[in-house]
């Protein structure tokens, strides 16, 4: 079968999806591989679900584009550290910092050296939500002149098991142009997204010292499901 000029130019994809069964079959090739609902199915993908968006199946194509859209185009919370924190509730509406404690040139591993960032009673924030990841810190305050290694761990049971299934990021708390240990804003950081009301994140701090501190905020996106 000839496809002819301007055949392209239909927008219907199940008279495309039959020419190309049809002329499959002419040509003797196996048509178990071009079925045509399958390739109806595979078109919607594109075609119909991007009005879904984020109401959509979670990564298909309309779903991956909405969420680029929402890191441009979303609400931005920031959290400090619940005053006194529980099992599962460790962030607040509050300018109170949380706290992260080095190691001696290595990830501080003492009990109570990493900060309890966002446990499973924190999120979702607004209603509705069912996806979110941290995307931004603030450092406010540190007790060392020397720049910082943070890793930001995320998971569902503990800090080791997420960090033995590499289930974290790690970026540099940069010093400001006068050296002194004070930071110059907000940074950008990098997370998977991660399940509402399921997953915990933790961060821990490494410095050339033994014991500094460091304090910071946090900030969020929260994401339809």
């Amino acid at each position: 079968m000839a496809i002819q000029p301007g055949f392209c130019q239909q927008t219907d994809i199940t008279s495309l999806a039959t020419a190309v069964a049809l002329a499959a079959a002419e040509a003797k090739v196996d048509t178990a591989i071009l079925d045509i609902a399958d390739v109806q199915t595979e078109a919607n993908k594109i075609d119909l679900a991007a009005a879904s968006g984020l109401g959509g199946v979670a990564d298909s194509l309309s779903y991956s584009i909405g969420e680029v859209d929402r890191h441009l185009h979303n609400t931005e919370r920031w959290l400090g550290k619940l005053a006194v924190q529980t099992a599962t509730d460790w962030a607040d509406d509050t300018l109170a910092p949380f706290r992260a404690i080095s190691g001696a040139d290595a990830w501080g591993t003492d009990g109570g050296d990493a900060a309890l960032v966002l446990g499973t009673d924190d999120t979702p924030d607004a209603p509705n939500m069912v996806y979110f990841d941290l995307h931004r810190i603030f450092i406010v305050a540190s007790s060392s002149g020397t720049p910082w290694k943070l890793r930001l761990i995320w998971g569902t049971g503990t800090m080791g098991d997420a960090i033995a299934a590499g289930q974290y990021s790690s970026f540099l708390g940069a010093l400001n142009a006068l050296g002194a240990n004070t930071f110059e804003g907000p940074s950008d950081v990098l997370m998977r997204r991660r399940v509402c009301g399921a997953d915990q994140v933790w961060l821990q701090a490494w410095n050339a010292t033994n014991n500094a501190t460091i304090d910071f905020l946090v900030g969020f996106h929260e994401y339809e499901g």
